[in-house]
């Protein structure tokens, strides 16, 4: 039951020690590797949950709002959010330029598969809290950590089905995502989300 649930569209086990030994190495210190295990600790439990968001795709909502984050945060403030920004902001534009890394950059051919782009997404997503302030903002540091590992997880699956044929426009939605990261923003984050969204359902 376990194997075929693993398995389930792409899905892949997170391993806490290597998703938290990628998220320290993308963090660039040692000083939040136990908070990375915490986080992945907790992420592991629910993994045992076959309803649990992280274990299926994104959604069109989803898309949407990780879309824009990443627009405000990455494209018009150059990675800095604004105390305004909230730890899920935080969280799902962090997993989409982890994505946009692992996916560009030569992550997806390193073997890390969804450990390597859990643990990315959790190190951007530091960058971008102490960018904030340290916690000077609506941002809650685990809260943001979760969101980032949950999207991450969910983004890896969109991959994965896409790559195996069996998301039908999957593969088009990703290639509309990757070409909304690579454009800077030029056609404002609603309008290129949306596109998305259209394509990716």
């Amino acid at each position: 039951m376990s194997g075929e649930a693993a398995s389930y569209m792409g899905y892949q086990r997170p391993d806490a020690d290597e998703a938290a030994r990628y998220a320290t190495q993308h963090a660039g210190s040692e000083e939040e590797h136990g908070l990375f295990s915490s986080v992945l600790s907790k992420f592991r439990d629910d993994d045992e949950d076959e309803e649990a968001p992280h274990r299926r795709p994104v959604n069109a909502d989803e898309v949407e709002h990780a879309a824009n984050a990443h627009d405000q945060i990455y494209n018009q403030r150059g990675g800095a959010p604004s105390e305004e920004h909230s730890s899920r902001d935080m969280g799902s534009a962090a997993a989409l330029q982890a994505f946009k890394m692992f996916s560009g950059g030569g992550g997806s051919s390193g073997g890390g598969g969804s450990n390597e782009l859990i643990g990315m997404a959790m190190g951007e997503a530091m960058k971008l809290f102490n960018s904030q302030g340290g916690g000077g903002g609506k941002a809650n540091q685990a809260e943001m950590l979760q969101s980032a590992a949950m999207t991450a997880m969910q983004l890896y699956m969109t991959h994965q089905s896409s790559k195996q044929g069996g998301g039908g426009g999957s593969s088009g939605g990703i290639g509309a995502l990757m070409g909304m990261l690579g454009s800077g923003g030029g056609g404002g984050g609603a309008s290129g989300a949306m596109g998305l969204i259209s394509k990716l359902l």
